[in-house]
């Protein structure tokens, strides 16, 4: 994981674990215009790594968005003790999911109008969607299927599940996925204040991003990634590897009914959930634990929330729902491969991260959802991880615990 918390997973958990909020006034760029004015950066310590980790022709030849993807995906290569080696390249793929590449995050208006008079050389291949799952392919051999899912919020919960279906086909043994996102620039939040959905709480930025309360005003952009090493059991066991959670359902659905708006009985989503469940051949009362798209939105909330009613029933009042965005901030393409990530690791730690400022009830929002104070959860096995996505794109990951 690379997020506002931290660079790398061991520094993001432990933010997780204690409730630290990642949003601050924005820094690197100039915010005079925007009615937001706060957002999730990504740390200093990020640049630094950026600048040990890439050669002066690779900062050239990318954007901040792969480059973020890539430190994601080797940290997840590394850590897994993966290697190539001794198995078909044609079966090991790279699956990414990025909303979208945007130009040079900081760049100043002059500075981008200049790029569009004179680009220079390596214009085609920054903006490459699929630039990520082509430099991992390279980095690490494998060339079996490879390439990007572009579906707003949902995209790096979408490459992992594509992941995991070209595992459990048996078309492949082994994958990356990854979900990335760098997309806080003026445009970016211009866009969507015009759409009303982030919060201007511009005074107290960490209490700014907060789910399921009732004085939500909306999300806080934020730039940050992450990714999983995904192989078949045999194979892991085979050599050793340690095993955070199995992945062992997912669903990839579309609403069909607005390219913004939730479908407001909370029906779409609570079949996604449903769908995913199904999947994995696990029954809806396994569930303790539900990672929630959890945006901060007055209606995101409030139908989430309905959805996880609608499709559990009464065992929604026995479950545990939280939100790592109200600490990351929305990190849209990268936030469904943030959140699979610690919803892994609450299942590895038995421990539940929480919902930071979280003060006020609402009718609408009246579940458990683990407020303000991580919580000790060995009894857990079975958690689903949620991102709905602008568009209708809604996903939803099974794990369970190892």
């Amino acid at each position: 994981m690379i997020t506002p918390l931290g660079t790398g997973v061991p520094a993001c958990w432990d933010a997780l674990l204690h409730g630290r909020s990642g949003i601050r006034r924005i820094q690197r760029f100039n915010v005079d215009g925007c009615e937001t004015k706060i957002g999730g950066e990504l740390p200093d310590s990020y640049y630094a790594f950026e600048g040990e980790h890439f050669s002066k022709r690779k900062l050239k030849q990318t954007y901040l968005t792969t480059r973020l993807g890539f430190l994601c995906g080797r940290e997840a290569v590394a850590d897994s003790g993966f290697t190539i080696d001794g198995l078909d390249p044609y079966r090991c793929g790279v699956f990414t999911g990025c909303g979208t590449t945007s130009a040079d995050e900081y760049a100043t208006d002059d500075e981008l109008l200049e790029s569009y008079r004179n680009p220079g050389k390596y214009v085609i291949i920054q903006q490459m969607p699929n630039a990520l799952s082509g430099w991992l392919s390279i980095e690490y051999g494998m060339k079996g299927r490879s390439y990007n899912a572009s579906t707003a919020c949902a995209s790096g919960a979408f490459a992992i599940a594509n992941a995991y279906e070209y595992i459990a086909s048996g078309r492949g043994d082994a994958a990356i996925g990854v979900g990335m996102d760098a997309l806080l620039n003026t445009l970016s939040i211009k866009g969507f204040n015009a759409l009303s959905a982030m919060s201007t709480r511009n005074d107290a930025p960490e209490l700014a991003m907060r789910p399921f309360d009732k004085d939500r005003d909306g999300f806080v952009l934020s730039n940050g990634g992450a990714a999983v090493m995904l192989e078949a059991e045999p194979l892991a066991r085979r050599r050793g590897a340690r095993i955070y959670a199995y992945l062992s359902g997912v669903s990839m659905v579309s609403e069909a009914f607005n390219i913004v708006a939730p479908q407001p009985s909370g029906e779409e989503m609570a079949q996604c959930m449903r769908l995913a469940l199904a999947d994995a051949q696990q029954p809806l009362d396994a569930v303790g634990y539900i990672s929630a798209h959890g945006t901060s939105t007055q209606q995101n909330d409030a139908d989430e929330s309905t959805a996880i009613k609608l499709a559990f029933g009464p065992h929604a009042r026995k479950l545990a729902v939280s939100s790592q965005k109200s600490m990351t901030g929305h990190t849209v393409g990268g936030a469904g491969a943030i959140e699979c990530v610690a919803t892994a690791l609450c299942l590895h730690h038995g421990v539940l991260t929480p919902t930071i400022n979280h003060e006020k009830p609402s009718e609408e929002c009246d579940l458990d959802y683990v407020p303000n104070v991580a919580r000790e959860a060995k009894d857990v096995h079975v958690a689903i991880s949620n991102s709905f996505g602008f568009g209708g794109h809604n996903c939803t990951l099974v794990l369970e615990k190892a």
